[in-house]
């Protein structure tokens, strides 16, 4: 354990300072949003009495969906159950706006991740032979990256990983189109839409079977085709 310390302490050290560093930027640009009313349903009772239902309105949100997806990267439900709460009638318009903009900053997390994530790999680990053991073992993590999005874990985070290990970008956008349309479906008609319309569950449910279901084949022609390429190489 000694010898591991020793041996990391730089990278250890350097890692717990970008953490800090994110976490610091996260809690910061959350109180941020707090004080200026974009956190409570009342904030946005407040902000459709003085906009109305209209294209403005939306704009906000969606715009307010991607700086909370991108600087407080934990959850989604920070805009978005608000907005669901206020809009309990019109819950199509909170999902399809939740839907595209959450999208828009998966890609923009994504991008952030390729360009930046290998210098930050780079400038922590100091060695060029660790990058790319640590980039090619992220990437080999494709297949599981749909589930990965459904889960309740830090999606976000997971699409800049994504990024930093040049997964393929199609992938990754298209991934993210469904998966997204996933869970926010499950933030915004958790809060009572379900109930009037309990197909909408039912959808949802298949849609995650389907997407496991799709994983495991994957899974499955991935092992067969390293198994083939151990048998070339032999």
């Amino acid at each position: 354990m000694k010898e591991f310390l020793k041996k990391y302490k730089s990278s250890i050290i350097k890692t717990i300072i970008v953490i800090a560093i994110l976490v610091g930027i996260a809690v910061g640009v959350y109180f941020i949003l707090r004080a200026c009313g974009f956190t409570k349903a009342e904030d946005y009772i407040a902000l459709k009495n003085k906009f109305g239902d209209s294209v403005v309105f939306w704009l906000i949100v969606g715009l307010l969906e991607i700086v909370q997806v991108i600087f407080v990267p934990l959850t989604n439900q920070i805009i978005t159950v608000p907005v669901a709460m206020v809009f309990n009638d019109e819950l199509w318009k909170v999902w399809l706006t939740a839907w595209i903009s959450i999208w828009l900053a998966t890609l923009i997390l994504y991008w952030i991740g390729r360009v930046g994530g290998p210098k930050l790999l780079k400038w922590i680990l100091n060695d060029k032979e660790q990058v790319e053991k640590c980039t090619n073992f992220l990437n080999r993590g494709w297949i599981f990256y749909p589930i990965g999005m459904i889960l309740p874990l830090p999606d976000d985070v997971i699409t800049t990983l994504a990024g930093t290990a040049k997964m393929n970008f199609f992938f990754v956008a298209i991934c993210s189109f469904f998966t997204r349309a996933l869970d926010t479906a499950f933030s915004v008609f958790l809060y009572g839409y379900a109930v009037k319309h309990p197909w909408l569950w039912i959808v949802i449910i298949l849609g995650t079977i389907g997407l496991f279901v799709l994983t495991f084949f994957l899974w499955k022609h991935d092992q067969k085709k390293r198994k083939a390429l151990e048998q070339e190489t032999k």
